[in-house]
């Protein structure tokens, strides 16, 4: 299921569209005080401008390198995100900023995994799982981050199964079973 050039461009314009959008809607609801969360607006703003110049400063499909030049904004889109973790403020990084970091990490390794795919690994270009896993999963990222910067929730529940899982560790006591037969070691 490798998107076609006519598909992938209709997708690249709807991702950046989403992104735009995004923005003003962070935009609104700062000049109209219905919130006022200055790391959300940021990472709008910054997911904007990266997308925009990714997508209309480079030629789609014009040399093997594209998928390295995509990890290569991601990245640098991420390092323009991290500032946002680093301030020390009274709130805390909402949820729509974690879903962009999070997937900006996971589509950063999916451009890496097929930059390394087509140019060290399949020089033939022959399609296989991974392109299709590729596709899919690059642009339910790039959805779920555009959905977290307009509704700043935890949509899919990541950060609710972290804080159980955190919860669950914090206050682990291992069973009779366990802590006798694993975890102590009894003198003979």
């Amino acid at each position: 299921m490798y998107f076609e050039k006519s598909l992938g461009i209709f997708m690249g314009a709807f991702v950046v569209w989403g992104f735009l959008m995004a923005l003003f809607f962070n935009l609104m609801l700062k000049a109209y005080k219905a919130k006022n969360d200055p790391k959300l607006l940021w990472c709008s703003f910054v997911m904007a401008i990266s997308y925009v110049t990714s997508d209309h400063f480079f030629d789609f499909f014009s040399t093997i390198e594209t998928y390295f030049t995509w990890f290569v904004y991601d990245i640098v889109t991420l390092l323009a995100i991290l500032p946002v973790f680093l301030i020390k403020r009274t709130t805390s990084v909402s949820p729509g900023v974690i879903y962009v970091t999070i997937g900006l990490v996971i589509n950063s390794i999916l451009f890496l995994g097929m930059h390394i795919d087509l140019v060290y690994l399949n020089v033939d270009s022959q399609p296989w799982w991974f392109w299709s896993f590729y596709s899919i999963t690059v642009n339910l990222c790039d959805l779920a981050m555009i959905v977290a910067l307009i509704v700043d929730k935890d949509i899919l529940g990541i950060l609710l199964i972290k804080r159980t899982l955190k919860k669950q560790l914090l206050n682990f006591q291992p069973s009779s079973w366990f802590g006798n037969k694993c975890c102590h070691i009894e003198a003979s």
